[in-house]
């Protein structure tokens, strides 16, 4: 007798599962996104290599259009005296910097915390940053957090994996909602690298800080005073690019007692204009 296998019906046996198309496509969604970023870590690092020899002419040519963009989407800050900021940062470049290059001072109107180091030199200072500083010696240390990204060229190195992740994701997806997702989400790859850069720019605004004063007064205080407002759980300070306020005042305390530094009185603040210093006070 001929045996005549008889055919297995899908919906009748609990041991075959039916094919689905849905599973095979986030297969190859998800392939398609390991391939991104895989090209997006290793021309990152090609990033890395090439940067320090970077043209400083080749950085300048970029300073216009990036603060061209700033300009059209800030409005410049009127109750500050941005002279007074601008020699402040004058005087901690000559401390560090003996080749002349210049670095200029730029505040806008911002209700964010934060201060940008942009190609060419420029230095943008969100207002609501300067609302929250109480001294001269904070916003040296602010300056000079930022004058240690030039000196590290970080701001190098993220405008470049910025520029670079968004070719290729353009090159796999093209201008999709998917690429505008995937640039959102890229920044979560390089937190752990961006906390490493503010970590070691802080420790470089530090010595020069005390290369100026003498001492470490107002190191930490403004620190302290975000760290009283922050609220966030730890796991959103994980995928946040800054380190916790409080994590970045342990670091720089342990720096301050392994090298012995004083911290003397702060000098008082001196960039707000007489008009915004009553209102302050009422």
């Amino acid at each position: 007798m001929k045996y005549v296998p008889t055919p297995i019906e899908d919906d009748e046996n609990e041991n075959v599962s039916p094919y689905s198309s849905f599973s095979a496509g986030l297969r190859v969604i998800f392939q398609v996104v390991l391939l991104i970023f895989g090209a997006y870590i290793a021309l990152g690092l090609m990033v890395d290599f090439a940067v320090p020899y970077i043209p400083p002419a080749w950085e300048d040519s970029l300073a216009g259009p990036i603060m061209k963009e700033v300009t059209s989407s800030h409005k410049r800050a009127g109750f500050y005296k941005v002279e007074e900021i601008q020699k402040l940062l004058d005087s901690l470049a000559s401390l560090i910097d003996k080749s002349g290059r210049k670095f200029k001072v730029g505040v806008f109107e911002n209700k964010e915390i934060n201060a940008l180091a942009l190609p060419g030199g420029h230095i943008v200072v969100y207002s609501e940053l300067l609302n929250q500083v109480a001294s001269e010696n904070e916003l040296a240390m602010v300056l000079a957090h930022e004058l240690g990204h030039f000196k590290n060229r970080d701001h190098l190195r993220g405008l470049g994996r910025s520029f670079l992740f968004f070719i290729v994701a353009n090159l796999f997806l093209g201008d999709s909602s998917a690429t505008k997702a995937l640039m959102n989400s890229s920044g979560i790859l390089q937190n752990n690298y961006s906390r490493n850069q503010e970590y070691a720019a802080d420790a470089f605004a530090l010595q020069l800080l005390v290369k100026k004063y003498g001492h470490a007064g107002g190191a930490t205080e403004f620190f302290k005073r975000l760290a009283a407002k922050e609220t966030l759980p730890g796991l959103v300070h994980y995928l946040s690019t800054h380190p916790a306020s409080e994590k970045r005042i342990a670091e720089l305390e342990k720096l301050i007692a392994e090298n012995g530094f004083a911290v003397d009185e702060i000098k008082p603040v001196t960039w707000r204009k007489a008009e915004q210093n009553e209102e302050a006070e009422h």
